[in-house]
């Protein structure tokens, strides 16, 4: 007999719980423990609670153990959560079985879902056993990691591996994926693996050509081991070539390395290794070296060259919170000057660099206390005469403005005048060496030793400040102390027919004191104010900065004079002009410094901003005001040496900024002298004024105007996320170019313009720089984006490197097109790929030279 009973709820859902007890404490739970005595031994079985739940209602068969679940069904248990649209539990064999019904059009709703561990599962059809942890499941649908799972039949087992037959491997995440891999068997490994048999790729519903006997993908979140596929092409000089072909290894969650080459059929060769690191709240990191060798015609032939070339970078930095006390950085960019300029896979920033700088430091800082010691390792290198200066160590020691007077006042005591006196101090131990690329080698670091040249310096300034409502005077005195291992000295010697001089460096110590100065700058601020009747523009303010300083500097001179020049004439050497912090001043000096600074804002209103704007200020008659900015600086400084007995007056410095209809940006920067010159060009003691009627003759001036304009934001971001408006970072896409969809189009331009100007024989000659820069982006369609990079030399009229991208979103896949159309450079790169990482190699691409100028491309 079977006896079955379906209870309402007088509430949307009804649930259910069982441990031990089947059915909870509902009364006809109780019933059926009482009919079914077996149960509660099955029950017992489970290691933990299931719970159960459904919107419409419950069924029990008392008879076969089995309850039945409709509407919006869920069963849990531990991790494990089971919902579909119908759901019967077995607690016989504890066994839950799950499927959708049709709704009013016959369609197919409420289809199970299975979920465990975060991971779900879609189907058409679950049935799980909750005993052994294993279920078989019809048309599967599921996700691992980046890549979408499909399959018409699968078999879970109790380690949760999956095993499949017929379905499909894609990265799409679309229900009817753009493309997939159409498969016969499959075997998802959770968080290790997917392996496949026997596959072929389709577009949509159309296959193609390429398949492949067996799969194996990655599974494992944070990457795994893998080989990287090259990109292959054809070079006139270098042959036949493979790029960036190598092998990636991730070492835990923190380290990962990736070697690649490039191989080409005439010989050259390049290694390239890039190792990354991080730990969360701490520091982080990469290490990159480059080493290629590359060879020009055929050993053979007279022409032919081998050149070897290497470049190591090195980039690490420490989370702030690490540490209070300690910091340490690194920017190492170092290697030979060739290595980017004959490098083919290299990006047009790197090809366009001609020096390299380098900086390793270590800082620490004393809690609580004004001074902090730091330790630096510094390289500045140039590439196109090939110099190296690399200063190792350099040591500075850093006392911060303190008040000593201050803190040795009792408490309570009243201030005086000179409670403000303040020191500052600095130390600097440098070890500098300046050499040539043609010098650094390992046989020659005993030569380059002693070469180096070091010295300490310190340096100290006793400041204060007085102010009231109107002025600001500042008073200092700074002197610096230099320490020398070394010194110059130059020995004369004679002979019947000539005299000549010797120089040589002796070891010595000397501690040359130089007084740099004592003086006081007074600084005050003036403001005009002009008021208008109309509600258009309110008023303009004028603010002008005046500044009235005199420094006197006594004379430091630590020359020595005698018959040192040629044929005995007679000149001056300082001992100390070899020191890496140069010889004490010479000359007396008694400096007035002028200066004046400017800059007039307005008020008007603001058409724009809502009566109610509490951003702007609010002014009578709900009118809203804003300030814009007429001009923004306007500055005008020289100074006048009122010991020198001619000469006295430095040129004028004038420097103007503005933004013009708060969009274009306008920088202006000119020097001015105001003496005449003699058919030498040499200055004299006569003004221009005099000579010309000109109150000043230019020697420099330079104008740059730039402007950034974009239009209105529209639509949703599609492949990116970044807020960087720039397409074109770089010629290679792959190489830091990021897309942003938002908005339609944008245009930057700058323009510069400098000309100087010397004057000879009563006349003058000009040096002009004129060139023109722009860059931008245009939203052509509304997955398709155009970039560009270029500019143009007016002076050279010639095009500066240009660049052209064009990216196109295809949901899963991405498209680049790169064209350098101008210049040496001039290359294509055309590449289509896949978007997520666990299939990066499925891609075609192509990077090609043209034309017949390219050959310093390689």
């Amino acid at each position: 007999m079977t006896v079955t009973q379906r209870i309402r709820p007088s509430r949307r859902e009804t649930r259910g719980a069982f441990i031990g007890d089947p059915f909870g404490i509902h009364a006809v739970f109780i019933t059926f423990v009482l009919m079914c005595p077996v149960a509660p031994a099955l029950a017992q079985q489970l290691q933990d609670e299931v719970r159960y739940e459904a919107r419409d209602s419950i069924r029990y068969d008392l008879v076969t153990q089995t309850v039945y679940l409709f509407g919006a069904a869920t069963v849990n248990y531990q991790d494990i959560q089971l919902s579909a649209d119908r759901i019967a539990f077995s607690f016989n064999n504890e066994e839950a079985q799950a499927f959708g019904a049709p709704d009013s059009t016959g369609a197919i709703a409420g289809k199970p879902k299975f979920t465990q561990g975060g991971h779900t599962i879609d189907a058409d059809s679950i049935r799980y056993s909750f005993r052994t942890k294993e279920g078989l499941i019809r048309e599967v649908r599921t996700q691992e990691q980046e890549a979408w799972v499909h399959a018409n039949l699968s078999k879970r087992h109790a380690g949760g591996e999956v095993h499949s037959t017929g379905g499909m491997l894609t990265t799409c995440d679309r229900p009817y994926p753009h493309y997939h891999f159409k498969v016969g068997r499959m075997m998802v490994i959770p968080d290790d693996k997917i392996i496949a048999g026997p596959a072929y790729m389709k577009i949509g519903k159309v296959p193609t050509p390429l398949a492949v006997p067996f799969g194996l993908f990655p599974n494992k979140k944070g990457g795994s081991s893998g080989i990287l596929i090259p990109v292959w092409g054809n070079n006139e000089n270098l042959g036949y070539f493979l790029l960036n072909g190598g092998w990636y290894m991730p070492f835990g969650e923190h380290v990962d390395q990736q070697l690649t080459g490039d191989i080409y059929s005439r010989g050259s060769w390049a290694l390239k290794s890039v190792t990354r690191y991080k730990s969360r709240y701490r520091y982080a990191g990469a290490l990159e070296m480059n080493h290629s060798t590359l060879l020009n015609s055929d050993p053979e032939f007279p022409d032919f060259s081998r050149q070897r070339n290497f470049f190591i970078n090195w980039r690490h930095t420490v989370d702030p919170k690490a540490s209070l006390t300690d910091r340490f950085s690194a920017s190492l960019n170092v290697g030979t000057s060739n290595n980017f300029t004959n490098n083919f896979n290299s990006s047009t920033n790197q090809y366009l660099s001609n020096t390299f700088q380098s900086n390793i430091g270590w800082t620490h800082l004393w809690p609580g206390k004004p001074y902090s010691l730091s330790v630096n390792a510094l390289h500045r290198q140039n590439t196109i005469n090939r110099t190296f200066d690399v200063t190792l160590p350099a040591v500075t020691f850093n006392l911060q403005r303190i008040l000593p007077i201050q803190l040795l006042r009792p408490a309570g005591s009243a201030p005086r005048w000179y409670d403000q006196l303040a020191v500052n101090y600095t130390a600097n131990f440098d070890n500098r060496l300046s050499t040539t690329e043609e010098q650094l080698y390992w046989e020659n670091l005993p030569t380059l030793t002693r070469q180096a040249s070091n010295g300490i310096r310190h340096t100290a300034a006793l400041t204060t400040s007085f102010k009231n409502r109107f002025f600001s005077l500042n008073p200092e005195f700074r002197v610096v102390d230099r320490m020398y291992f070394e010194q110059l000295r130059k020995t004369v010697y004679s002979d019947a027919d000539t005299t000549y001089t010797l120089s040589d460096t002796v070891p010595r110590f000397a501690a040359p004191f130089e007084i740099q100065g004592v003086g006081a700058t007074l600084t005050s601020k003036l403001y005009g104010m002009y008021t208008f009747r109309g509600d258009g523009l309110k008023a303009i303010r004028h603010t002008i900065t005046p500044t009235v300083g005199f420094n006197y500097r006594p004379d430091n001179s630590t020359s020595i004079e005698g018959p040192f020049g040629t044929n005995g004439a007679l000149s001056s050497y300082s001992p100390y002009q070899i020191g890496i912090y140069g010889a004490p001043s010479t000359g007396e000096s008694g400096s007035l410094n002028l200066g004046v600074i400017q800059n007039i804002e307005a008020k008007v209103r603001d058409k724009s901003a809502p009566a109610d704007s509490t951003a702007l200020r609010q002014e009578e008659d709900d009118i809203v005001y804003r300030k814009i900015k007429l001009i923004d600086y306007l500055g005008i400084n020289a100074s006048r040496d009122l010991l020198k007995d001619s000469l006295q007056w430095s040129s004028v410095s004038i420097a103007a900024r503005t933004s013009l209809f708060n969009t274009v940006n306008l920088n202006v920067n000119s020097v001015w002298d105001p003496y005449a010159v003699d058919l030498s060009g040499q200055r004299i003691n006569r003004s221009e004024r005099s000579v010309s009627g000109a109150l000043a003759r230019m020697l420099y001036t330079n104008v740059a105007l730039g402007f950034d304009i974009k239009s209105k934001r529209y639509g949703q971001p599609t492949s990116s996320t970044t807020n960087n408006e720039e397409v074109v970072k770089d010629s290679d896409p792959s190489k830091g170019a990021n897309v942003n969809f938002n908005m339609p189009w944008r245009l930057g331009v700058n323009y510069s313009y400098d000309i100087s100007r010397a004057y000879a024989d009563g006349s003058y000659s000009d040096t002009q720089r004129q060139s023109a820069l722009f860059n931008g982006d245009v939203t052509v369609l509304k997955y398709w984006k155009l970039g560009f990079s270029s500019g143009y030399d007016f002076v050279a009229e010639d095009w500066t490197p240009t660049s052209l991208n064009l990216y196109w979103d295809l949901h899963c896949w991405e498209f680049n097109f790169n064209i350098i159309p101008l210049g040496e450079r001039k290359s294509f790169m055309f590449r289509i790929n896949v978007k997520a990482s666990i299939l990066r190699d499925l891609k075609f691409e192509q990077r090609r030279p043209y034309g017949n100028d390219n050959n310093l491309l390689y």
